[in-house]
């Protein structure tokens, strides 16, 4: 279960001649054209919390589709387009769920909403193989729309609907699809972007904000109480004020083609991410190489990808020897990365340095401490990091482990990332 659908993404193929150009919004009036757009008004709530659990592949909360609504859970995650949901269709049956699913895997039943309607007419079917759902094996979607109901908010969306190309019964995912959360960019085509965008637009959700922070275990927040007793927190259409300590600081995310190649790798290509350009590495005050060629590209990602320090394969290198560290054989690993895994002395954490990282649009310094990046394992400490590509750093996925203490927002609108660090 766990070689699938660790992470997710869809989006149709974007082209530019430099890695590093910033990934402008949609313009404004294309936005006010669809929101004025017939049967695509939504119900204007205010901003609502969306509970999140922990599962192995990331967050999940609860969200509703469909007349009468139809709640189930949902993998939240930054780095997909879109909603895609399992429904009954297997192999081109609509009825066909027997043959490709467990009896408890939750599943969005499109027969029984009165709103479903197929929209193939407009939106083609797709497929990508390979993809970040099932690797090797086919990912199928048809466009469908529906009423979506989170919260205060409810209006028709375009979805991804499943169809399901081979049996998943053996293995149940714990949620019934991806409520995607990834930018959508100039010359996209908004009608199929993150379905949260296109309730913003709808005029279903106030502002074009989405706020993440973590409750994680042996975090200050001991009972959780800023996460309303829940894992984590992403709240949508606005942001939490009384969450920030200081100010926000506000980064324009790039267009990053790399990720393709040395992260997520999809064909057609998907290219739709929160992704910051990374200015400076360090290991304490030790300055580490960025990638001369390509740049480095900080992704924004809490779901299983984004577990882990993200460092360069050279870096973690250097960690290893400041730390004194030795290889170890795990089990159960801390993250989903293809590097090897090291321990450490327990009782010298506090003398290792922090992981320092700084972004194009600020001076500001972000770290990860030692106790973030040092995870017990079976009784033995582990250096949790995370390693892509070769070299020196190219791209790395900023989600659990660097999220750790601070407050993340979402900036639809204009495309950027807010960062600041969290009032507990």
């Amino acid at each position: 279960m766990y070689s699938v659908l660790m992470k997710s993404l869809i989006f149709l193929p974007l082209l530019a001649s430099n890695s590093l150009v910033r990934a402008s919004p949609i313009a404004k009036n294309d936005i006010q054209r669809l929101s004025n757009t017939k049967g695509n008004k939504g119900s204007k709530g205010s901003s609502f919390d969306l509970l999140l659990t922990w599962t192995p592949y990331g967050f999940a909360g609860d969200i509703s589709i469909g007349s009468p609504p139809q709640q189930f859970p949902a993998f939240v995650d930054w780095t997909w387009i879109g909603q895609y949901v399992f429904t009954t269709k297997c192999q081109g049956d609509p009825e066909g769920a027997s043959n490709c699913f467990a009896e408890d895997q939750p599943i969005f039943n499109q027969s029984q909403s009165r709103t479903f309607r197929n929209e193939s007419a407009l939106y083609p079917s797709r497929t990508w193989n390979p993809n970040h759902f099932f690797f090797y094996e086919d990912l199928t979607v048809d466009y469908a729309s529906d009423i979506q109901t989170i919260g205060p908010s409810s209006t028709r969306v375009v979805i991804q609907a499943a169809d399901q190309q081979f049996d998943i019964s053996e293995d149940p995912y714990p949620f019934a699809g991806v409520y995607g959360l990834s930018p959508a960019f100039k010359g996209d085509n908004a009608s199929i972007q993150s379905t949260f965008y296109q309730a913003w637009v709808a005029g279903a959700w106030p502002e074009p904000f989405t706020a993440f922070h973590y409750c994680y275990n042996g975090s200050v927040d001991t009972n959780k109480s800023t996460c309303q007793g829940a894992d984590g927190l992403e709240t949508l259409g606005g942001y939490d004020d009384s969450l920030v300590q200081g100010e926000l600081s506000w980064y324009d995310i790039i267009f990053f083609p790399e990720v393709n190649v040395v992260d997520f790798v999809y064909a057609p290509a998907i290219l739709n991410y929160w992704t910051l350009n990374l200015t400076q590495l360090t290991l304490g005050d030790k300055v580490q190489a960025l990638n001369e060629s390509t740049g480095a590209g900080a992704v924004f990602d809490h779901a299983s990808y984004g577990r882990g320090a993200p460092l360069s394969v050279n870096a973690y290198a250097e960690l290893i020897a400041m730390t004194e560290a030795t290889p170890i054989t795990l089990d159960s690993p801390p993250n989903n990365g293809n590097q090897s895994f090291y321990q450490v002395n327990c009782t010298t954490v506090t003398t290792f340095p922090p992981i320092r990282y700084q972004f194009e649009g600020h001076e500001r310094v972000w770290e990860i401490t030692p106790s973030s990046y040092v995870e017990k394992v079976d009784d033995f400490c582990v250096l949790n990091v995370r390693t892509l590509g070769d070299g020196d750093f190219i791209a790395g996925n900023f989600g659990e482990t660097f999220a750790k203490d601070k407050y993340v927002v979402l900036d639809f609108e204009n495309n950027r990332v807010g960062l600041a660090d969290l009032n507990w």
